[in-house]
């Protein structure tokens, strides 16, 4: 029996101009991004949506503290502000918080953590994106036409009956882009659900897919009533149907409990995914599994629940009865408990371990000195002997934006560096 012996090849070194097939380089063309259904390259899509409506919001801003620096109104009159900073509010809370971390992280890492191929519905991935960008279209185009001056919150009768900008048509895309949201919340469920690699139990997930799971929740149970809201909004508007106007035998209050049912549920939308990002980065950069895994897990999905009981703490000033405002009260106070469970987790892992303090650690560190803040501040507005005299204050202003810059914002520029290099194949420079 004859062998043949073949001789060795010799080392053939990789040229860098030698590459791997990746998603960014497996096809090229405008219509091969257009058409795609690779969840990493929509993910991509939507990165360079929002940060074209956050750019947008930040104008706005820009423009309102410019105004603001002198009490005169040296640089727009009265009108022209109330539609700037309602402007700002529409594209930053609709166009960029809900949206970011979900959309662009989100849609990137679930499946890859979950050790899925793709999320359970790549065509309606795709589509959500196409939904989420029809409806920004249509956002700035009433911007552009003469904007919105009703403040972000609609609030009616004064957005159905008495304002005259362009109510409906800013709704509309505001209508539409939910749906992009309900459509993205139902894909990771199904997703988490059913793709899970075999051995991926439930308390195997990585705490970044618990705090999707729980936002995947308020997505699809509370958009569709913002929709509704602003469906109602439009009819009153348009064909003098009385639902929320007095004068035609509406009720004013009713929208504000229809508007907050949903709103406040999107606080938690906004600010569940940074705290799954914040998880993840604590953990990695401490070089410790996080302190407490189950009890960070179960606080996302209590997070989720509790949302939608404590809408009534907005209304303190309202027709609301003083017993309804109690009950409130006291969920209000309940719902910072799972937050709590959180912050206290994220700083019993950091203890006594070996921290790196790279830029996404420095934004994790950030995240959780400005959500105290916040989180402290909202015990204030939880309780209604003092949310009666800072209601509608620049107090709660400021409780907002603690949350939403120092957390949600913190979150999604943490964890855009931190996966940046798994998003490019680059390192992002150290020295930003």
């Amino acid at each position: 029996m004859s062998t043949t012996v073949t001789a060795a090849r010799p080392f053939e070194p990789v040229t860098p101009t030698d590459e791997r097939i990746n998603y960014l380089n497996a096809q090229y063309g405008l219509k091969s991004w257009l058409l795609t259904k690779d969840h990493k390259r929509i993910a991509l899509l939507y990165l360079g949506s929002v940060t074209l409506f956050f750019l947008l919001g930040g104008l706005y801003a820009m423009a309102i503290r410019l105004e603001l620096l002198t009490p005169q109104g040296d640089l727009v009159e009265s009108n022209t502000y109330n539609k700037l900073f309602t402007q700002h509010g529409i594209l930053m809370v609709f166009f960029f918080l809900i949206p970011a971390i979900p959309a662009v992280l989100g849609n990137f890492l679930v499946p890859i953590m979950i050790g899925a191929k793709d999320l359970a519905f790549p065509r309606i991935n795709l589509l959500s994106w196409y939904i989420y960008l029809v409806g920004g279209i249509l956002t700035i185009w009433a911007l552009l036409s003469g904007g919105v001056d009703t403040g972000w919150t609609f609030y009616a009768p004064y957005s159905s009956t008495y304002s005259n900008s362009y109510v409906v048509l800013a709704g509309l895309g505001v209508f539409i882009n939910g749906f992009s949201s309900i459509l993205t919340g139902l894909n990771f469920i199904v997703t988490i659900h059913t793709m899970r690699a075999p051995g991926m139990t439930w308390f195997r997930l990585p705490l970044f897919i618990w705090s999707h799971y729980a936002t995947s929740l308020i997505f699809v149970l509370g958009t569709p009533v913002i929709a509704i809201t602003i469906l109602l909004l439009a009819l009153e508007r348009l064909a003098h149907i009385g639902i929320f106007d007095p004068k035609l035998g509406g009720d004013p209050v009713l929208f504000q409990h229809l508007f907050w049912f949903y709103s406040h549920p999107a606080v938690y939308i906004m600010i569940l995914p940074s705290m799954g990002v914040i998880s993840e980065l604590i953990a990695n950069f401490s070089r410790k599994n996080i302190f407490g895994y189950s009890f960070v897990a179960f606080s996302s999905i209590a997070i989720a629940v509790f949302g939608f009981l404590v809408w009534g703490h907005h209304m303190f000033v309202s027709s609301q009865s003083i017993y309804a405002g109690l009950v409130f009260s006291f969920l209000s106070f309940a719902v910072a408990i799972p937050s709590a469970v959180k912050v206290f987790n994220w700083t019993a892992t950091l203890y006594n371990s070996s921290i790196s303090y790279d830029t996404p650690m420095l934004y994790a560190l950030g995240f959780i000195g400005l959500f105290a803040i916040g989180g402290m501040t909202g015990l204030f507005l939880a309780s209604m002997g003092v949310d009666v005299h800072v209601h509608d204050t620049y107090f709660v202003v400021a409780h907002f934006h603690y949350v939403m810059v120092g957390g949600t914002l913190m979150g999604y520029l943490g964890g855009l560096h931190y996966w940046w290099p798994k998003i490019t194949g680059r390192m992002y420079p150290e020295g930003w």
